[in-house]
């Protein structure tokens, strides 16, 4: 069902019941739009995800579920409302600060980060979700943009991608999973870290979190051990297995940016210009 963001944030400031709240738009995504809601003690973010977002795979259902058990362990935003027909979920509004790209190179906030994601990890497993794999959602992304412009570097890539995760096992067990953490998602109230846009999440390897982490931020072999030192769990196997999975989320990342584009978002041509040289090595 397609929303105006007009319409939706009067369908979510109905569902809350306000009369005349302070409406403030906020930064957002490519591919959605988020709104500040004041109104007597009540201080929300609304966020209005768009159409073009699940068409590249994002879930309302799965977002709505996965922000709501990350909640309820202190690792996300409370929810106040959502509704799935209409897309828009309502949270607390978070007082603290982004991390910034800088803070992806400290050692301290690398460990704070995997010791958040071993947190999300711990918990319980949603039923009745999808599985998220990171593979199958690279390679349907490919897929789309061979289908505009069949041959070429695309081609090439997705015939890789398919030894590659020809190569790789499934994973030993699901965990609950964020799958897109980049530093932009996190919220540092000075306390604890909160994560935030929660649509590609629910039940994956979880290796994928780490990966998607190393992936965003290209860190280095001490950044990345700072991640795992902040995880508390660590060893060769784990290692190989999010190295072969970061190599899957460039891939990944790289279709995303590229579909989107096509959907008319505007992907940094810097940023895909940096993932193909990656991919190509």
């Amino acid at each position: 069902m397609s929303v105006t963001p007009a319409a939706g944030v009067a369908a979510a400031i109905d569902a809350l019941g306000f009369a005349h709240p302070v409406v403030t738009p906020l930064a957002g995504g490519m591919l959605n739009r988020s709104f500040r809601l004041r109104e007597g003690g009540e201080d929300l973010v609304l966020k209005l995800a768009g159409d073009a977002a699940f068409a590249l795979g994002a879930s309302r259902r799965s977002e709505f579920t996965m922000q709501a058990l990350a909640a309820g362990a202190g690792l996300a935003p409370p929810v106040v409302v959502a509704d799935e027909v209409r897309g828009f979920i309502a949270s607390r509004h978070v007082s603290g600060r982004t991390p910034s790209a800088g803070d992806m190179r400290n050692a301290r906030m690398l460990a704070r980060i995997g010791a958040w994601i071993a947190a999300l990890h711990a918990l319980p497993v949603p039923a009745g979700l999808a599985v998220v794999d990171f593979g199958e959602r690279a390679a349907g992304y490919l897929s789309r943009l061979q289908s505009v412009a069949p041959g070429g570097f695309t081609e090439r890539l997705a015939g890789e991608l398919a030894a590659r995760r020809a190569a790789l096992p499934g994973p030993a067990r699901l965990a609950a999973c964020h799958h897109d953490l980049h530093h932009r998602n996190f919220i540092d109230d000075g306390r604890r870290l909160l994560a935030v846009d929660w649509e590609y999440a629910g039940p994956g390897d979880p290796a994928a979190d780490l990966a998607s982490c190393i992936g965003y931020h290209g860190l280095r072999e001490d950044g990345i051990d700072a991640l795992f030192a902040g995880y508390g769990h660590d060893g060769a196997e784990l290692r190989e297995r999010v190295a072969k999975l970061a190599w899957i989320f460039d891939c990944l990342w790289f279709g995303w940016n590229a579909v989107a584009g096509l959907a008319g978002a505007a992907p940094d041509a810097n940023v895909q210009s940096r993932l193909a040289a990656r991919l190509a090595q």
